[in-house]
């Protein structure tokens, strides 16, 4: 009788280390799916710092060579310069195309260019890193000269009568589509942007 009733306890023994086998396995899921949605909110943060530090440079440069000069000045990869600047191309982009692979998910810091673009040179930018996540866009123009592209036709909802600029930066926040990203751009891009009419950041394409 003793013999049945230590089979019994040893069976029973058995199940229950399974069942917590098994509930264990499933708590180890649901932690690793929290520490990911955490892990990528962590890297979105690092990524709009560097876009905002960026942009906020790119915008100071562009204010102090008007002070200078009197114009603003198109900072693109293409270096293209003329004003009004041209519509924006995924190949303006700076370091790196946005339209390219490693703009995915998995996207890796892409080294800044040197020599520098022309524009970048002209208004002394000078990246406090050496790679960089997001991907930058100046375009500017003149006085009575239209805003053109995707997003500067966003920007401005007429013809602006005096010079002016916008710095963009394109980074990859794993952002779902959205009708606003403009043709040729990743729909995955959360585009950062400020403007000569106004200090304040401009969001287009929110990262979630």
């Amino acid at each position: 009788m003793d013999g049945v009733t230590n089979r019994q306890r040893s069976s029973h023994a058995k199940g229950t280390t399974l069942i917590e086998l098994m509930i264990v396995v499933v708590i180890l899921g649901i932690l690793a799916a929290i520490a990911t949605i955490g892990y990528k909110r962590y890297v979105a943060r690092s990524r709009l710092s560097e876009a905002n530090a960026m942009l906020a440079e790119l915008s100071a440069k562009e204010q102090l060579y008007f002070m200078d000069i009197g114009a603003f000045v198109p900072a693109r990869a293409d270096n293209n310069l003329t004003q009004p600047s041209p519509d924006e191309a995924a190949t303006a982009f700076i370091p790196a195309n946005p339209t390219a692979a490693n703009f995915e998910s998995a996207r890796t810091p892409q080294l800044v260019p040197n020599p520098q673009p022309n524009g970048w040179s002209q208004i002394g930018l000078r990246p406090r890193w050496n790679q960089l996540y997001c991907t930058y866009l100046v375009n500017a123009g003149g006085a009575n000269q239209p805003a053109q592209g995707g997003i500067g036709s966003q920007l401005w909802s007429t013809t602006p009568i005096v010079p002016w600029y916008y710095a963009v930066a394109a980074c990859n926040l794993n952002t779902a589509n959205d009708s606003q990203i403009p043709a040729g751009l990743p729909s995955n891009a959360t585009f950062l942007v400020v403007t000569s009419a106004s200090p304040g950041l401009i969001t287009i394409n929110d990262g979630n």
